[in-house]
């Protein structure tokens, strides 16, 4: 056999070979790495209330880490182990998405809303919480803020990259927006508004709500809420790997246990009622009861 062709037939058959070898980080399932590391890997936001946020001591604290404590005993029943490690990372509206679809992480908790990201190798869970745009105003300016008007020359401020800039954009092309970015940027857009630089913030109303509470604003009496029912709905998932429908199975079973729904009362406690409130309207305009 001349040598180039022999070379070239054992080249082919190491090819062969080594491309039918299986890929434990492609083949490897969520379920199966936790099982065999004992760690649990996530994302959380730090700037999400009550989602994910940093106290005044700089703890990390939010509702994520509760949903994520049930997970992990869950998971322990599950795999019949006795300890599941969890490793926290930070995620933020740039990154949360890339956490995901390169596997640094297992799953990403926080204010996500569900829709189609062909350019990321991720999946949504099932809804988890329900919520919409809505504008905290100052009550001096409740009345005259009138979110099914044009809101023409209206100063709103919004985060960037959000759906929520988008609607605004969409919705009231003659509202001046102004953009606030970063880990700090709602704290900072309702500083503003506090200021007088803006008239309003926009984002989903758990958070405004979860922000004013941490920024002391006196919901009621000071500032509220505009409409009372929100704009638009939105559902919020965790953000899972794709391909993975054992581990999609898995997060979307736990999410509707009773110790997950019982998070929102603990939570919420008096404001439960309006959360609630909201979370029906979207029902019934999503047509679903997800």
């Amino acid at each position: 056999m001349n040598k180039f062709k022999f070379y070239g037939a054992i080249i082919h058959l190491f090819l062969l070979c080594f491309s039918s070898l299986p890929s434990s980080a492609q083949e490897q399932t969520v379920l199966e790495k936790i099982d065999k590391t004992g760690l649990l890997e996530v994302g959380i936001r730090e700037d999400a209330v009550p989602f994910g946020y940093r106290d005044i001591n700089g703890d990390l604290e939010g509702l994520c880490l509760d949903l994520i404590a049930v997970l992990r005993e869950k998971l322990k029943q599950k795999l019949n182990k006795q300890i599941i490690a969890i490793k926290l990372y930070k995620s933020t509206l740039f990154n949360r998405f890339e956490l995901v679809s390169d596997r640094i992480v297992d799953l990403e908790c926080g204010p996500n809303t569900i829709r189609e990201l062909p350019e990321y190798q991720i999946q949504f869970s099932s809804p988890f919480f329900l919520t919409g745009t809505q504008l905290l105003v100052s009550i001096d300016k409740a009345k005259s803020i009138n979110p099914n008007g044009s809101l023409e020359n209206v100063n709103i401020g919004v985060l960037r990259n959000t759906t929520n800039e988008q609607l605004m954009a969409d919705k009231y092309p003659l509202a001046n927006l102004v953009q606030f970015q970063g880990v700090t940027g709602r704290y900072r857009g309702i500083q503003a508004l506090r200021g007088g630089k803006i008239d309003a913030f926009a984002s989903d109303g758990i958070l405004l709500v979860g922000e004013a509470l941490i920024q002391n604003l006196r919901l009621g009496p000071d500032y509220t809420l505009v409409p009372n029912n929100p704009i638009d709905c939105e559902k919020y998932g965790l953000i899972l790997p794709n391909n993975d429908p054992q581990w999609l199975s898995f997060i979307n079973s736990v999410i509707k246990t009773p110790p997950v729904r019982n998070i929102y009362l603990d939570w919420f406690g008096e404001l439960a009622p309006q959360i609630q409130s909201i979370q029906l309207f979207c029902q019934g305009k999503n047509g679903n009861s997800d």
